[in-house]
């Protein structure tokens, strides 16, 4: 059985051979030089968050990513790609709705403060 490559190696593996310094991969991405560095170094697990923040900089998709990190599984039968794809849509308008309702709800608690 051969080992599968940590995600720290992967990660390292992809910014290098695009050619992209730890500072570039930083600025893109949003996430500290040192923090990018221990995960490269093994020493952090990225969070899904991180590699979602990492993914188009280094040309992956996130999906692969969270697999390759252990946090999806690789098994993907569960939903077909038009599902998958619909799924994805109707995600992304509810986390749309979530930012609004967050910003309704401040704006009402504000007004009730202020009365």
């Amino acid at each position: 059985m051969v080992d599968k490559p940590s995600i720290a190696k992967i990660i390292k593996e992809q910014r290098k051979s695009l050619s992209l310094s730890l500072k570039q991969l930083s600025r893109s991405s949003g996430i500290s030089v040192s923090h990018l560095g221990r995960i490269e170094q093994g020493l952090r697990k990225p969070s899904p968050r991180t590699l979602q923040k990492i993914t188009k900089p280094l040309g992956f998709d996130l999906d692969e990513l969270l697999v390759m990190a252990g946090f999806l599984s690789s098994k993907r039968a569960l939903f077909s790609e038009e599902e998958r794809d619909k799924l994805r849509t109707e995600l992304s308008t509810l986390s749309e709705r979530v930012v609004s309702d967050l910003k309704r709800i401040k704006e009402i608690m504000n007004r009730l403060l202020m009365s």
